[in-house]
């Protein structure tokens, strides 16, 4: 999934799965407790509808709901020139818009809210667009988990308005919106459907529950863990006994601020609800700077920059054991969308042979050793188990997924198709077009004419056809973020290239990780614009190693300070001395008198009038203004209940709580 949604956890991912509940999990599994819906493997969207206008609306990230969502016209131009993926978004927005368009008006607010604010979380399946699995049907499947209304102004889900319960009670209306009116749909392109609930069947005998439970009772015993602990507790463990051995001179609370910042950057278990989330953690100056040992501060900097790779290694036992059971669990469960499973397991089967076999042989050593890593968890072949993706349940108010041999298989032909960064597509007729995104974060208080010519030089590189600027929210010196976009759109003026300029949500560098975790798409190159500080205070130092898992290139472009001989400080002393001849002096060359004008007056004006223009650059709220009601009024849920944010009891919130870095 991805998108608006994000990530789906495997029950290994969240820091307060116990190892006792792991194993209820899997009782649960293998009697045929565990109830969900089929995990598919299409194109994910995000759709909702205006009852003010009759259009529906979609949305691909938090900008798009912000904006009020993309309409049918937006929709194709983002996704223009893309061949099967272009046709196969908008014939399913249409197919949507002609179902709801037979709601009626009282459906449609109940549904959706009063303005735009409900949106579902869906799947496009399209036989002419696949991923690695091929589907008989074109549908447009909702999903039973991940709708919400959402705050327009944040572009975040509302608390009350979110979560299982809402996901539920909402995805059950539409339902029976949807079968009423799908019989006057007949011989539409595509079926618009929500996913069927059904329960994964139980297992035939008890010797692959009893193989997993041996092997995990085997593994616990060896790291001195009981069902109580959790997993949090676990990886915690691990980094200490880990800092204790590469680095015996840090004492107890020296590693703690290293693990906090880990644990942070990775979990997100110091702050929210309980489970898996991403949230930026210490920045690792401080860090060094709290330790005061200066001599060991490369290997810190180090065990920091590399942490995924020893918390896969730490995990990998776990998920192997996850990974076997589900494997079995899967054999028995058969796809919804085709209509001859076993064929389309057989085909399955055959691609990723092929594509271990030219892997192998194309002696591209780094190509070689990620086959290697990925293979060592499929085994064999016979581990591509089911033509599902997977199977979608919750637990505990969570939601989680088995996926056996499909996370594997689709690295590998992910692999054989795309690429990575310094490895070339191996497969014939490799997708032509591939994403090549510019990110480029910074405060922009205000942009001056060294901003302008990176902006600039970037995009005149023919490796690069899009570039994203995240402006700081925070004010700084008198200069806002409204103020900063409002000047970069006149700057864009004299851009060339696809250039969107956003407002981040809580800091560039969280936009950055945000932007990798929910909108990167598999094959893309990100290209990362960096001042020389960012790089080496290492606080995008994880983001590669964080999209390498999804086929996604990261790689960091440093920029040389004070790039057009200015600084964003001497623009803003200019500002406040009333030094203009300074101030112009930091302009881009290319403005002409009148735009000069428009940028003195902008950086003139005061932020309350700033902030009530209410759309600056069309960011603060797009089409129809910003969403002021914060709660709408969505009939049907108004029994669910703000959720509280729970108690920390772990021992890993034990362990980490009360720790200040200074």
């Amino acid at each position: 999934m991805g998108g608006v949604f994000g990530h789906m956890s495997h029950i290994y991912d969240n820091p307060y799965m116990t190892f006792g509940q792991i194993k209820d999990v899997m009782n649960k599994a293998s009697s045929g407790e565990l109830r969900g819906t089929e995990k598919t493997d299409g194109q994910n969207l995000f759709v909702s509808y205006n009852i003010n206008d009759g259009t529906v609306r979609a949305a691909r990230n938090k900008g798009n709901i912000k904006a009020g969502g993309m309409t049918a016209a937006d929709l194709l131009d983002k996704f223009a020139g893309r061949g099967a993926l272009t046709d196969a978004f908008v014939n399913a927005f249409d197919a949507f818009e002609r179902a709801v368009e037979s709601f009626s008006d009282e459906e449609k607010r109940e549904l959706f809210g009063p303005n735009t604010n409900v949106y579902y979380n869906a799947e496009v399946m399209d036989p002419a667009n696949a991923n690695v699995i091929n589907y008989d049907k074109k549908t447009f499947l909702i999903h039973r988990a991940g709708h919400a209304a959402y705050d327009r102004e944040t572009g975040k889900p509302l608390p009350e308005y979110s979560g299982k319960n809402f996901s539920g009670v909402m995805a059950q209306k539409l339902q029976s919106a949807l079968e009423r009116e799908q019989r006057d749909l007949t011989g539409e392109d595509f079926k618009v459907q929500v996913n069927a609930i059904r329960n994964l069947e139980a297992l035939s005998s008890d010797e692959a529950l009893q193989q997993a439970m041996a092997r995990l009772d085997s593994f616990m015993r060896g790291v001195r863990i009981g069902d109580n602990d959790d997993i949090g507790t676990y990886i915690v463990k691990r980094f200490d006994q880990l800092l204790t051995n590469i680095l015996p001179e840090l004492d107890t609370n020296e590693k703690k601020p290293i693990i906090k910042r880990i644990m942070e950057d990775y979990y997100g278990v110091i702050e929210g609800e309980k489970g898996p989330k991403k949230v930026r953690g210490l920045e690792t100056r401080q860090i060094l700077k709290s330790i005061d040992k200066p001599e060991l501060n490369d290997q810190i900097k180090s065990v920091i920059n590399n942490y995924p790779d020893y918390l896969k290694k730490f995990i990998f036992p776990v998920e192997d054991i996850i990974h076997d059971f589900a494997v079995e669990m899967l054999r028995s469960l058969k796809s919804a969308f085709m209509l001859d499973s076993d064929e389309e397991l057989q085909r399955q089967r055959q691609e990723v042979d092929r594509a271990i076999k030219a892997i192998s042989k194309s002696g591209n050593e780094q190509a070689m050793e990620i086959l290697k890593k990925q293979t060592e968890k499929l085994k064999n072949l016979e581990d591509v188990s089911s033509a599902a993706e997977g199977f979608v349940f919750d637990y505990n108010g969570n939601t989680y997924k088995f996926t056996g041999g499909f996370a594997p298989m689709n690295q590998i032909l992910g692999l054989f198709k795309y690429g990575r960064k310094g490895i070339p597509p191996l497969a014939e007729g490799a997708e032509d077009y591939i994403r090549n995104t510019a990110l480029y974060p910074g405060k922009f208080k205000p942009p001056h004419g060294g901003h302008f010519n990176v902006a600039k030089s970037v995009l005149e590189n023919p490796g690069v056809n899009k570039l994203i600027i995240f402006v700081s929210p925070v004010e700084h010196e008198g200069i806002s973020a409204e103020q900063s976009v409002a000047v970069w759109n006149i700057y864009r003026k004299h851009l060339s290239g696809d250039v969107d300029i956003r407002i981040a949500d809580v800091t560039p560098v969280r936009s950055v990780y945000d932007y990798i975790d929910d909108e990167a798409e598999r094959g893309e190159d990100l290209h990362l614009i960096l001042g020389e500080k960012d790089i080496e205070g290492g606080r995008f130092g994880s983001a590669a190693k964080r999209a390498e898992g999804r086929g996604i290139n990261v790689a960091e472009v440093p920029i040389p300070p004070q790039m057009g001989g200015v600084s964003a400080t001497q623009m803003r002393n200019a500002l406040k001395t009333g030094d203009k001849q300074t101030f112009l002096a930091g302009l881009p060359a290319e403005l002409n008198d009148a735009e000069i004008n428009d940028i003195l007056d902008i950086l003139s004006a005061p932020l309350e009038e700033m902030s009530s223009a209410g759309g600056v650059g069309g960011l603060q709220g797009g089409p129809g203004g910003a969403f002021k009601d914060r709660a709408p009024s969505v009939p049907g849920s108004e029994h669910l209940r703000r959720r509280k944010k729970k108690e920390f009891v772990s021992e890993v919130a034990d362990y980490l709580l009360g720790i200040s870095v200074g």
